[in-house]
């Protein structure tokens, strides 16, 4: 009887290993997915709260110098053609006098990010390229945790300067819904003269270069208009896909349009995640966030109708719309 006892005692048998281990398998295979969407929801929070903090900062500036920055300070055009400054040229520029300068909005909104001390440390005389430890340093709100946390040595050709170990950004701000920039180059803004460029009275957003943009002029509503958004980072493996990279260098790096393709052969489909490098974008599944001039943040389903997205990103067309729920 002992001997029978122990031999009904030596444990599982080996099918009822493998159900064991079976059933394991199953349980993490259900888990893992809500694990991973659970991080990804946190992930989403944190970079919401970015955008917050900064259209909190934008807003404390516009309250302070009573208009919203520029959305770059530039003065290089190509062949004197008024709609054609070429901002991340005069970014690289060396030389050093007060003309050259090829800065982004966010260098000014640094002392309301908490970043003075950095802000301080800028020469204003030089160029994006003549301040180079500023403009490599990583500004941990200027990442969204989905992507990054900092510059990638994928990220570097990017850069203004492929010997800079950081200094990246993945938010940028609403330059309006006409056609920013060149297809080619070095992203200048356009020459297009279809109607359908960048300042074009109907589709002016509310950063634009060299000039500073009042409440007032927002006349579609704060509510009902684009300030920041997210970037696509497109890393160049089609035409028209490469993203240049930093929160310093202005133009296309540190700005987004919400234009729609109006004309056979223009690129631009609209929307979001379209894998075309003036729109918006993220690495988020479904779609991106974005933070309205009233300081309010919403994430956008990339499904979104083009007509609406196109409305958002103008200040003045007369199309009150409003974001989905």
């Amino acid at each position: 009887m002992n001997l029978r006892m122990c031999n009904q005692e030596r444990g599982f048998t080996l099918v009822e290993l493998l159900v064991v281990v079976a059933i394991i398998g199953i349980l993490v295979g259900l888990l893992l997915p809500a694990a991973q969407a659970a991080r990804e929801a946190a992930r989403g929070i944190q970079c919401a709260d970015h955008l917050r903090q900064i259209g909190l900062a934008l807003q404390s500036y516009a309250a302070t110098k009573r208009s919203f920055p520029p959305g770059c300070v530039v003065s290089v055009k190509d062949n004197d053609n008024p709609l054609m400054y070429d901002p991340w040229a005069e970014a690289g520029d060396s030389r050093s006098h007060a003309n050259m300068h090829g800065t982004s909005w966010m260098l000014m909104v640094l002392p309301y990010l908490e970043q003075t001390t950095l802000y301080d440390q800028w020469d204003f005389s030089r160029s994006v390229i003549g301040n180079p430890q500023v403009a490599q340093t990583d500004i941990a709100v200027f990442y969204c945790p989905s992507r990054r946390s900092g510059a990638r040595s994928s990220d570097r050709k990017y850069l203004l300067d492929r010997n800079w170990t950081g200094g990246g950004n993945d938010y940028g701000g609403c330059l309006g819904s006409g056609n920013g920039w060149k297809n080619t180059g070095h992203h200048r803004f356009t020459d297009d003269n279809t109607g359908r460029r960048w300042n074009a009275p109907e589709h002016l957003g509310i950063f634009s270069p060299n000039v500073r943009t009042q409440f007032r002029q927002i006349r579609d509503g704060t509510s009902h208009t684009i300030l920041i958004g997210e970037l696509q980072r497109l890393d160049g493996s089609k035409d028209q896909r490469t993203s240049y990279d930093g929160w310093a260098v202005g133009g296309v790096p540190t700005l987004f349009t919400t234009a729609r393709d109006e004309q056979s052969g223009f690129y631009q489909t609209g929307g979001i995640n379209n894998d075309f490098f003036e729109a918006a974008g993220s690495e988020h599944p479904g779609g991106a966030y974005f933070g309205m001039a009233d300081g309010s943040v919403h994430f956008i389903s990339e499904n979104i109708s083009t007509d609406i997205i196109f409305s958002l990103g103008n200040r003045a067309d007369g199309e009150t719309v409003s974001i989905p729920e």
